[in-house]
């Protein structure tokens, strides 16, 4: 009987055996992917068959913030990057450092990418209370590179000064944060212009040296430009100047409280998207839309909003015309939950940016119902009723649709608050001709969204 139960026990053991580790070294290193390094390397210790897997990895993250002491990081960094297989091609690094960081650290750190083809960098570093960081621009000749994301932290942002010129012949999607440009010729800052595969590009939080008086992003791939928060030098509230050279560009976002002076050399035809938020003066932000005229979605923050209102509310305010929007289909407004813009507010708004536009009365009325529809789903979902929860981009499908089959007017007058636009919803699905939109300042119980949906369903 004994021996009957160790017979069985082995052969347990035996059908227990560790399937993982019978895997193939290309399964293992793609489960591994999604591991910390930190961790990815502390299955060295499972068994031999571990021992050195690791060491063929080639996505690594290093997070300082995984580690009590900073030395403690460094000698981890340090231990593998030596002890990595160096004849196996980098694909992806991240490195975040959230303590001051040590230069010949990092730099040792980025020569080691770039002496391994890497092809996606990411580097968040923290360099407050130094002074004395000389940035060694290894990673701005890479002919590897295809993302980059520099994010830097600092006192003096003269520390990081790019080159004039970036080498990343294969780079697509580009970010940088805190970072100086350098004039090359002719008192400009033109960096990207040997970017010639690049798409998309941020840059956040960075100033231009006292010897550039304008930055020129000019670039013929680049379809998306993120703009936030630019500096003429350390801090000071100066207009900086960014040319545009960009006919491929169908997407801005632009984020600025300084008054950024924005141009561009060519009319960008393909420009789709832009989404502005500023606090920057009215006469600056109409020179912007000057410059994006062929813009198909524009969409406005709050700040924006208020700065076009009081400057409309002035009656001694010198107004700039806004330019004609020759391609515009669709108006955005971003509101904020404790800031809020009355329906009348809106209107005058949206009369204002579009006075000079090519579209008719009735396509404007309709641009302004679509927003107020949008206040309107806003409002039930901050209700709180689930039920009643229907896609904003769905229901104006509908009533779009609803208007085509029966060949409405329009809104006559657009004065109703959102109980106003649902009614309107109502009422059109019913085929009445003719509404006139009513002020009242609650949604009624009686007119669920999921039920004006149904009936505008019902008749298209």
């Amino acid at each position: 009987m004994k021996m009957k139960r160790q017979s069985s026990s082995r052969r347990d053991r035996k059908d227990d055996k560790d399937r993982i580790s019978d895997l193939p070294d290309c399964v293992l290193l793609h489960i591994m992917k999604f591991m910390d390094t930190k961790d990815a390397v502390r299955t060295c210790i499972l068994s031999k068959r571990w021992r050195d897997l690791w060491k063929c990895l080639t996505n690594l993250t290093f997070d300082s913030s995984d580690f009590r002491r900073v030395a403690n990081f460094r000698k981890f960094v340090s231990r593998v990057l030596s002890c990595r297989d160096g004849s196996i091609s980098l694909l992806n690094l991240d490195f975040m450092h959230h303590r001051c960081i040590e230069p010949k650290f990092l730099n040792r750190v980025m020569r080691y990418a770039v002496l391994h083809n890497v092809q996606q960098l990411t580097i968040h570093i923290n360099l407050y209370y130094r002074f004395d960081f000389e940035f060694r621009p290894f990673i701005f000749s890479c002919s590897s590179l295809t993302f980059l994301e520099l994010d830097i932290s600092c006192c003096d942002p003269s520390m990081i000064e790019l080159p004039k010129s970036l080498q990343l012949p294969a780079l697509q999607s580009l970010l940088l944060g805190f970072v100086t440009f350098i004039a090359s010729d002719n008192d400009c800052a033109e960096p990207f212009s040997a970017c010639n595969m690049l798409k998309s590009l941020v840059l956040r939080d960075c100033f231009l040296h006292h010897d550039a008086k304008f930055l020129r992003i000019s670039n013929a791939n680049l379809s998306s430009l993120t703009l936030n928060s630019f500096f003429d030098s350390f801090f000071e509230v100066v207009a900086c100047k960014i040319v545009l050279s960009t006919p491929n560009l169908s997407s801005l976002t632009i984020v600025d409280y300084f008054n950024l002076q924005l141009s561009s050399t060519c009319n960008l035809s393909l420009l789709k998207e832009v989404d502005i938020d500023t606090c920057a003066h009215n006469l600056v932000f109409i020179k912007w839309l000057q410059v994006l005229a062929n813009v198909k979605i524009m969409t406005f923050a709050f700040n924006t909003l208020k700065i076009i209102l009081d400057d409309i509310s002035n009656p001694g305010s010198i107004r700039s015309q806004p330019p004609c929007f020759v391609r515009l289909e669709t108006l955005k407004m971003k509101m904020t939950p404790s800031l809020r813009i009355s329906d009348e507010e809106v209107k005058r708004i949206v009369e204002y940016l579009l006075q000079n536009s090519s579209l008719d009365r009735a396509e404007k009325d309709w641009m302004l119902a679509k927003h107020l529809v949008s206040l309107l789903i806003e409002k039930e979902r901050r209700s709180g009723s689930r039920s009643n929860q229907i896609d904003e981009a769905e229901l104006i499908d509908c009533a779009e649709s609803a208007v085509r089959r029966v060949r409405y007017r329009f809104i006559r007058s657009v004065e109703g608050r959102v109980r106003g636009i649902c009614e309107f919803l109502w009422v059109l699905g019913k085929r009445v001709i003719s509404v006139e939109l009513r002020l009242w300042a609650e949604l009624p119980n009686s007119l669920p969204l999921a039920a004006v949906k149904s009936l505008l369903l019902d008749h298209v």
